[in-house]
């Protein structure tokens, strides 16, 4: 797999898509923000991620019939839906082999991990005060 298979990927500063594992993705106010995970390094304690911010399109549209003549509304930037649609397909290509069910037993088992070590972290502060 080359960059030059994902021009948006190669855009956000990604020389080697080889090394994304996985993303995820979430709306938080008017703010579309991707998680993109790296595979992770044998002897790594910690996964390796990256966040980007994406700002949402602010649109109204018109309301068919109703008393509202417009509604304000957001969608997702053009930009983000390409790094999307090329994440998905550089993910699909590199996991096609493994099962749907592994892929969210993994997740739930290193979401797991981080509320461990964030809990013993926040007990440890509270040990200090």
């Amino acid at each position: 797999m080359t960059t030059k298979q994902f021009p948006t990927l190669k855009e956000m500063g990604f020389d080697d898509v080889s090394e994304i594992e996985r993303f995820s993705s979430r709306i938080e106010g008017d703010t579309d923000i991707l998680k993109i995970y790296f595979h992770r390094e044998q002897g790594d304690w910690f996964g390796r991620s990256k966040k980007f911010k994406f700002k949402r399109l602010n649109k109204r549209i018109r309301v068919n019939e109703g008393q509202i003549a417009y509604r304000d509304t957001t969608e997702s930037s053009p930009y983000f839906l390409r790094a999307m649609q090329e994440l998905e397909q550089l993910v699909s290509q590199a996991n096609s082999t493994k099962d749907r069910k592994e892929l969210i037993l993994e997740e739930i088992d290193h979401l797991e991990k981080v509320v461990q070590r964030k809990i013993a972290d926040l007990r440890k502060q509270i040990e200090e005060l």
